[in-house]
Order: C-alpha cells, then sequence, then structure tokens
C-alpha cells in the first residue's frame, strides 16, 4: 500500500510461458508520482540516459581549470583570432559548439566560415574521458535540466565558443562569388579563435533589421543574411525538402525550475541564417570524404 503512489524501479527477471504477467523483483522507489524530478528521472532510466556523475577517471582527464590556448598551437592551427566571427544561438545557450564569419576579399569575393569547436583536442582516444563520452553518446537536454556528454569543463567552459576568449576550433573556409555563389576554393583547418561576439537570435535579428546600425558586425550580419537567403532558396529551387514542425517553449518557475507555462517557439529569420550556413559545411564536408572514400559506403 505504500508504494501505491510512488514510482518504482523493478527488474524482470523471467516471463513463464503459461503467464499473462512477467516476474520480477522489487530495486528501489523514485518517489512520488507526479514529482517533476521523479518523473524526469524515470525517464531518463528508461531510456538509459547515464545520470551519474563524472568518475574521478574520467576527470583526471581534464585540463586545469584556468588553461589557455598555449602558443604552441599556432605552429599547426591557422590564426583567426582577428577575423570577425560571432557565434547565433538560444537565449542562455552556455555551450556554444558553432561560429560563423563573413567578409568581402575583393571584387565580387567573398569568404565565408564556419568554425566548429575543437572538442577531440582535449579527448585524446582510449582514455577514460573518451569511453565515457561514447558510452553517453550525446547531451540529454530534458526540460529543467541537461545531461552532460562530457564534463562541464569542457561543453560549457573550454569548448564553448564564448565572446572574447581564444578557443580551438576546426575551420571550413570557403571563398565564393557573390554574384552567382559559386565556390572558388574551399579549405579545411584546425584553428584559433576569438570570438566578437555571442548571440542570440533575437538580438542578430534585431541588428540586421536595424538599419540604422552601421558597425561592422551588424553588415557581417546582413551580409550573412543576404548569401544564406539565396542558398536556401537555391536548395529549395532544386527540390529540397523541409521538415520543419512547429517547436513549443516552456517558462520555468525561477526558484523551483518547475514549468509554470507553455508556449510557442519563435523562429526568426537568423534561425534559418544559421541552419543555412551548417547545412553547406555539412554538405562540403560529405562531399569531401566521399570524393576521398569512392569504394565505401557511406550514412
Amino acid at each position: 500500500e505504500e508504494l501505491r503512489s510512488k514510482r518504482i524501479v523493478v527488474v524482470i527477471d523471467t516471463w513463464p510461458v503459461d503467464s499473462r504477467y512477467p516476474l520480477g523483483h522489487y530495486v528501489r522507489s523514485l518517489g512520488d508520482v507526479d514529482s517533476v524530478e521523479v518523473e524526469s528521472t524515470a525517464v531518463c532510466l528508461e531510456h538509459q540516459v547515464d545520470t551519474r556523475p563524472f568518475n574521478p577517471l574520467v576527470l583526471s582527464c581534464l585540463p586545469r581549470q584556468d588553461w589557455t590556448v598555449p602558443e604552441s598551437d599556432f605552429e599547426d592551427r591557422e590564426d583567426f583570432r582577428n577575423v570577425r566571427i560571432m557565434s547565433v544561438d538560444p537565449p542562455g545557450c552556455q555551450d556554444i559548439d558553432d561560429a560563423l564569419h563573413a567578409r568581402r576579399i575583393g571584387t565580387n569575393m567573398i569568404e565565408l566560415g564556419v568554425h566548429i569547436a575543437d572538442v577531440t583536442s582535449f579527448v585524446k582516444h582510449g582514455t577514460p574521458l573518451d569511453l565515457e563520452g561514447r558510452a553517453r553518446a550525446t547531451s540529454v537536454y530534458l526540460v529543467n535540466r541537461r545531461i552532460d556528454m562530457l564534463p562541464r569543463l569542457l561543453t560549457t567552459d573550454l569548448c564553448s565558443l564564448r565572446s572574447g576568449v581564444e578557443r580551438r576550433a576546426f575551420s571550413v573556409i570557403w571563398h565564393l562569388k557573390e554574384d552567382d555563389l559559386s565556390v572558388v576554393k574551399t579549405r579545411y583547418c584546425k584553428s584559433v579563435i576569438k570570438s566578437k561576439a555571442a548571440l542570440s537570435y533575437e538580438e542578430a535579428q534585431n541588428a540586421i533589421d536595424d538599419l540604422s546600425r552601421k558597425d561592422d558586425l551588424s553588415e557581417d550580419l546582413r551580409l550573412l543574411m543576404s548569401i544564406t537567403k539565396r542558398m536556401r532558396q537555391r536548395r529549395t529551387d532544386a527540390g529540397a525538402l523541409n521538415l520543419a514542425s512547429p517547436e513549443v517553449k516552456f517558462v520555468l518557475d525561477s526558484e523551483t525550475a518547475d514549468p509554470i507555462s507553455v508556449g510557442r517557439y519563435v523562429h526568426h529569420e537568423t534561425n534559418a541564417m544559421v541552419e543555412e550556413m551548417m547545412l553547406f559545411a555539412n554538405s562540403t564536408v560529405a562531399k569531401t570524404i566521399a570524393d576521398a572514400f569512392p569504394s565505401s559506403a557511406l550514412l
């Protein structure tokens, strides 16, 4: 009777062929049914999401908390610290894993760049940190919590492309003709960047729409928007399939973190701008890989 209103964990031991019900044993109680914390824990258990703290072996693989980019990195990494690179993400984003830039480099010529946080430079093959990341596979986002694939020193700090700090990245750089967006040159490189701004989608949209703003970042954003709109139209004309669907967002109580209301997530044109740049980078990298391994089947 005392378990009637509890969410419990049981293990199924066997299911006899002549029984309508499986046989198992009680493991533990998670707590009261309908408790947000309990239901969140149940969801994680049901989907085998590992919520345990990272063990000391994993944590021993991390760099010092005050780690900075060493001078030796510039021997084999391209220096983009003086390029006007920016990130555009949801508001409050802490794990900024991609950043962008666009600039004119000559008559009818534009340089575009996508810069992805170089997590692998901190996760060495076969180490406990690597094995833990493989086992967890992905970070999991619930309404009121996040379960990280890697320790937060990496995800929200050293591998987050925050504004005003030097960070390791892996970059894809294109030179395009502005009139027809034909790609003249593509290259890939390990890099060091120093983002000039970490913007939300709304902040970036406001910078684009407010034509009185003539600063360099606003002009770069307008250039990016102009290019990505044309890229999207070109994909659409070629038969691209758009599977976008409405998204919802939850408003949480500032003290309890319980959801107090739900509404529709507002998309800005800047959402599509970032998405288009990521698609451009992914398709370019995919083609390079396919060309390099013509006899391999690739997903």
